[in-house]
């Protein structure tokens, strides 16, 4: 005869040692380790909660019939993400300078409140990418760059991996007062 199948716990997922526990937490019988028997275990008989039943909604005499949804092709995301550059007030208050204008003149022209020019140009904020872009058309200046991002692998799951309680449930223990 062959090694006996391990058991493993139901709330954390550990191998169980031995013959395990039995306990009932929301009126379900669980097989646990000696540590989560340690934490969920100690309750007395009877003063776990029954998990409501809710009675079922009456259904209508036949279903209405859903329209199908035409599902979108998915949209890879760019390999790179746009950051302003660190320099950006400097460059925008030297292209003001140059052009010779007025904050009034300028905000018209590149379609920015003066208060938001004044702020980006002496550096008390940074220019959303949408108004960097507006500033790089009008003055012809680089305040965007590209920046590449690595691509992440994502963790993959053994087949044979079957989910416990505790992976599913976020458990608290309530402390009892003495």
């Amino acid at each position: 005869m062959g090694k006996a199948k391990p058991k493993y716990c139901e709330i954390c997922g550990a191998p169980i040692r031995g013959p395990g526990h039995r306990i009932r937490i929301e009126g379900t019988e669980l097989l646990v380790c000696d540590r989560c028997y340690e934490k969920y275990g100690k309750k007395k008989p009877g003063t776990f909660s029954i998990m409501p039943t809710g009675r079922q909604p009456r259904r209508s005499a036949r279903p209405v019939p859903r329209p199908k949804r035409e599902l979108k092709p998915k949209r890879e995301r760019p390999l790179y993400t746009e950051e302003i550059v660190e320099d950006f007030a400097e460059r925008v208050y030297r292209a003001i300078q140059r052009s010779g204008k007025s904050y009034e003149e300028l905000s018209h022209e590149v379609g920015l409140s003066v208060n938001d020019l004044r702020a980006i140009a002496h550096g008390y904020r940074e220019p959303t990418i949408k108004e960097a872009r507006k500033l790089e058309r009008y003055f012809k200046i680089k305040l965007i760059e590209r920046v590449e991002e690595e691509v992440k692998e994502k963790k993959v799951i053994p087949r044979d991996y079957e989910p416990t309680l505790g992976d599913i449930a976020n458990i608290r223990v309530k402390k009892r007062k003495k």
